[in-house]
């Protein structure tokens, strides 16, 4: 009985071996898989032409609300012309190839902040390949939601900045290829660049982002902030400080071997520079031209210009007599008024003497630029830009322009605006040529939040506020400080 038993056994445990084994044959006739889930690019025209974890997508981050999204992924990715990459989702023992559909060239023109690139832009399907034209870096983005793909080449990168010499504009400031066309490694480089005091990002192809369905509710960075050493799509200004002032390399590297989006950047300083003069953070007005000559009861702070420390405006409105002096705070120390006579354009040189108002009760926007120490007085000029004034960015949008409407004390706009970000801003005949860096708009702005102004000043993006399309009357009370929005 116990010898039966036994022989039972063993021949239950070969069977379950004899199992066991077919399945292990049947597996080896299929290719086996050994990265983890995810989507890779893989291919003759990259680095890597079997699967490999370096190749892996990362997730994507909407630039609209700079949040990841789930169904969108992108990498950077050096392609050699004229041979084949595919897009692959590697779900468990699955491999799904995303071919090119309906693909077709956007040229972009830089429209929307955007990169001046022609990419390739369109629908995928399940099998095929792709190829370019050109070798190069590339930034290939898909989004399984929307069922797109963007093949978007970088012809540079650009370093811009209250850091840099040039402002918020790179077109002097290009890091260019370094070298020649590698599907390993591929650098761009921008040799003897001089950095301050301020913040910087970087960017390709003079582009903040790049659209990828027309509504515009889903982008992708083509800039990146955070910190020199740890990129982030879309992250926020990187920050010099004064003791790291000088000359500097600036490099921007893509490797093969670096995972994630494969993109890395460093900074080499290479000489010193003169420490440039101090400018005070705050300046206040005061006098009994805009409220009266005791601190304690005039409150006029103006706003700083931000990327120019040098550089302070307000909208105040002016009484028919009196004048007024600035003060780096809110008492007698360091105050100037204007020296001379105002000349033709309404410019005082900076000096001791009060500066008289104008003589016509109202709103007037003062300049005060620190550097040529001057003092400008002039109408004032409020516009409307971006999304809800037909999606135009050049400053100053003249359809765009507010009225002051001196009666009611408020500057006043009443018209019919398309849905998106209400963003506002003040304009001045110095602005655009600050030289070598002009004001941009952003520098000057200001929203409505809470029935209130809110200056950007030397911060960062404000909280946004958005509109339906429809008729809107906007009124600005700089006296108060109020300001209102409401649907006509």
């Amino acid at each position: 009985m116990r010898t039966t038993k036994f022989r039972f056994m063993w021949l239950l445990a070969a069977a379950a071996l004899a199992f066991t084994a077919c399945d292990k044959d049947d597996d080896n006739d299929k290719p086996q898989i050994l990265v983890e889930d995810g989507l890779y690019i893989v291919g003759e025209a990259t680095a890597w032409a079997d699967y490999d974890l370096k190749g892996q997508m990362a997730g994507g981050i909407n630039e609209v609300d700079q949040q990841p999204r789930s169904t969108m992924f992108e990498k950077y990715v050096a392609l050699e012309a004229g041979k084949t990459f595919k897009i692959v989702e590697i779900a468990g023992k699955q491999a799904i190839e995303y071919g090119p559909d309906n693909i077709a060239d956007v040229v972009t023109n830089g429209e929307n902040e955007q990169p001046n690139v022609t990419a390739k832009v369109g629908t995928y399907k399940t099998g095929g390949s792709y190829t370019v034209t050109e070798s190069g870096l590339y930034h290939i983005i898909i989004d399984k939601e929307l069922k797109k793909v963007a093949i978007i080449p970088v012809p540079y990168w650009g370093i811009l900045g209250g850091s840099t010499p040039f402002g918020w504009n790179d077109a002097n400031t290009q890091l260019q290829l370094k070298g020649s066309f590698n599907k390993q490694q591929m650098e761009f480089e921008i040799t003897g660049l001089e950095l301050r005091k301020g913040d910087f990002k970087l960017r390709y192809g003079s582009g903040w982002k790049f659209w990828l369905n027309d509504e515009g509710t889903v982008k992708a960075n083509t800039n990146f902030g955070g910190a020199i050493d740890a990129l982030v799509p879309g992250g926020s200004n990187i920050v010099l400080t004064v003791d790291k002032e000088g000359i500097y390399t600036v490099t921007v590297k893509w490797s093969a071997e670096t995972g994630g989006l494969g993109m890395t950047a460093n900074m080499l300083k290479t000489g010193d520079v003169e420490p440039l003069p101090e400018y005070p953070e705050t300046l206040y007005m005061i006098g009994d031209g805009v409220g009266d000559w005791n601190w304690d009861n005039t409150d006029l702070p103006m706003i700083a210009v931000h990327s120019h420390p040098y550089m302070f405006w307000k909208i105040v409105w002016m009484k028919e007599t009196g004048g007024f002096k600035f003060a780096p705070k809110k008492m007698w120390a360091n105050d100037f008024g204007k020296s001379g006579d105002m000349s033709a354009d309404s410019v005082y040189n900076k000096g001791s003497d009060n500066v008289p108002v104008p003589g016509t009760a109202g709103y007037y926007m003062v300049v005060v630029d620190l550097k040529n120490e001057k003092i400008s007085i002039s109408d004032v000029k409020v516009h409307l830009i971006g999304a809800t004034i037909g999606n135009l960015w050049d400053a100053p949008v003249a359809d765009g322009k507010f009225t002051v409407d001196n009666a009611n004390e408020v500057v006043t706009i009443t018209k019919s605006l398309s849905a998106g970000e209400l963003r506002m801003h003040v304009w001045h005949k110095w602005f655009p040529v600050q030289d070598p860096q002009p004001v941009s708009w952003w520098q000057a702005e200001f929203i409505i939040l809470n029935n209130k102004i809110e200056f950007r000043g030397t911060g960062g993006d404000q909280e946004r506020v958005n509109l339906t399309a429809g008729n809107y009357k906007i009124d600005l009370n700089f006296k108060t400080g109020a300001g209102s929005i409401t649907a006509q």
